[in-house]
């Protein structure tokens, strides 16, 4: 939870928060012991988990919406062509806005030094950047595009087509070989295989796998060396992302052995196929009983149940919208520095550093990310190295003409803000937004974004956490795989299902493929220096 108001002497103005809003607010943040014994109750937690999912879907316009990049109107184009981001609101010219360096001062940390998130672990921006750079790829010739299929698919570790998979994957008919990723063991650990040779050329058999993305040119060959061979273009960005790619990759493989244990007669497609499907479940699951658990400050512990979804009028295919895509710039959650093994490093050598990861281990890097705080999500509070990427976030914005802030927090069913005092208690804050915008409705969309102050226990700021909750469960739990016909044994199989079952968290995936079961390791994205009390 974010200290600012409480050390200013200054709380927030709540007059605008909506009466419906702050008594949703009440009820799911108070009264513990309650939430605890429905909590412990499965007939009972269902019905809730179900009103809540569909209440925080509902807070905004369900798809299809009517708008896509493309262009201001509705057109068969603009409703069909996935190559474009969909939008919430259609495009607005906002006259006057500030020069964008008059807006870097608000990505400059405060004399003082850096807020710490009491929150948050390391592990959790690190999962949000890998997760979300499954489906939300920016196309670098036209920012009012993407790459991607707008799918939680795991392309990460897949690739975002059948060329890409079909060059990572083993594709062997041998027993105990069927439905495989290639991968290397090296010193009793699993590997995906390197990208370059060590004189830095690249393996031909992985022609048609992506270029990293922003790979250095001038990368020092043994960290070159030690790029692998992912699906995902970004999958390689830091350490903490090859970790956490890397434990799924392994994840793939165990669950071909299951599998094929119990199907010896299924050939390698087949294996392939399943393993698969239960992987991306397996990830669903994660993203809402972790990670949306961890972003949430409700004492109810949401479900990755997608039943919710079957009969609700928001089931509609996945479709990205640009919001969605700049609001998930969390840049100022990544610290300079982290503790890694019992020293401190920074968090600017882990960029493309597999080598690191290599030397070290799986079970330390993933140990390091749970062990270091991320930095408190907000203004004046992003390192150094990120300050020219919040930049960009803005242009983008602007290149997308993104209505206002305030646009935004009344299609998300907040009342219009009147004062800045109403977005945050911090003085600074107010005063710097006054003294730029000087109209609040004149505030822009992202900068809005993480101007709010963070409510108790939340990892994220209120617009933001609404926004994150309503597309989250329209897009995981809409997911062909949950959908009735599809979500059973005949589709996982009876071991796929178990698998399933018993995974909630990466904790869940990383004892299954660590050395040992990864014993005494705490793969966590709470704080353990957070206090839960109420």
């Amino acid at each position: 939870m974010d200290k600012r108001p409480a050390e200013t002497g200054r709380m927030r103005d709540t007059s605008h928060d909506g009466f419906r809003n702050k008594l949703e607010a009440f009820l799911l943040t108070r009264g513990r012991p309650i939430w605890s014994f429905i909590n412990e109750q499965r007939w009972l937690r269902g019905i809730v988990n179900r009103l809540i999912v569909n209440n925080a879907v509902l807070k905004a316009p369900t798809r299809p919406l009517p708008l896509s990049t493309m262009s201001g109107y509705a057109s068969w184009a603009s409703l069909t062509d996935r190559t474009w981001f969909s939008r919430y609101l259609p495009p607005k010219t906002m006259e006057g806005l500030p020069a964008l360096q008059a807006l870097a001062p608000l990505y400059v940390t405060k004399p003082g030094g850096p807020r710490l998130s009491q929150r948050s672990t390391l592990l959790f921006p690190s999962f949000a950047q890998w997760f979300t750079d499954g489906f939300l790829m920016t196309d670098g010739a036209d920012r009012r595009r993407t790459s991607t299929n707008h799918q939680i698919d795991l392309s990460q570790v897949y690739g975002l087509n059948d060329k890409v998979q079909h060059a990572l994957r083993l594709q062997s008919e041998t027993a105990g070989r069927k439905g495989r990723l290639i991968t290397e063991i090296l010193d009793g650990e699993e590997w995906a295989p390197r990208l370059f040779d060590s004189e830095g050329n690249r393996d031909p058999r992985f022609g048609d796998v992506p270029d990293p993305l922003k790979l250095p040119i001038d990368l020092p060959p043994g960290r070159r060396a030690s790029i692998f061979a992912f699906g995902g273009e970004r999958a390689n960005a830091t350490i903490f992302t090859a970790a956490i790619n890397t434990m799924f990759i392994r994840e793939h493989n165990r669950l071909c052995q299951v599998i094929e244990t119990a199907n010896p007669a299924w050939d390698d497609e087949r294996v392939f196929q399943t393993a698969r499907n239960v992987n991306i479940v397996q990830l669903i699951k994660v993203v809402v009983e972790e990670y949306i658990n961890h972003i949430s400050p409700y004492w109810f512990k949401l479900l990755g149940d997608p039943t919710p979804s079957y009969k609700a009028r928001w089931n509609r295919g996945n479709w990205i919208p640009v919001e969605f895509n700049l609001l998930y710039r969390w840049h100022s959650l990544i610290p300079e520095t982290i503790l890694w093994n019992g020293r401190e490093k920074p968090m600017a050598d882990m960029r493309f550093d597999n080598e690191l990861l290599l030397i070290e281990g799986l079970e330390i890097t993933l140990g390091a990310a749970s062990g270091s705080s991320a930095w408190s999500i907000g203004l004046f509070n992003t390192a150094a190295m990120l300050r020219d990427v919040e930049l960009a976030s803005i242009q983008q914005g602007r290149d997308n003409q993104l209505a206002s802030y305030n646009d935004y927090r009344e299609v998300m069913q907040y009342p219009r803000i009147s004062r800045f005092e109403q977005i945050s208690g911090d003085p600074d804050v107010v005063e710097t937004l006054k003294a730029i915008y000087g109209n609040v409705d004149k505030l822009e969309f992202f900068v809005g974004l993480f101007a709010e102050d963070l409510p108790e226990r939340s990892a994220v700021p209120p617009l933001i956490g609404r926004m994150v909750a309503l597309d989250a469960f329209s897009h995981a739990l809409t997911n062909p795989l949950l959908s009735p016909y599809v979500y059973n044994e005949k589709t996982f199989t009876v071991e796929g299902m178990s698998s399933i079952t018993q995974t909630a968290c990466l904790s869940d995936i990383a004892s299954r493929n660590l050395p040992g079961g990864g014993t005494g390791l705490h793969i966590t994205m709470d704080n353990p220096a957070y206090d839960s009390v109420a």
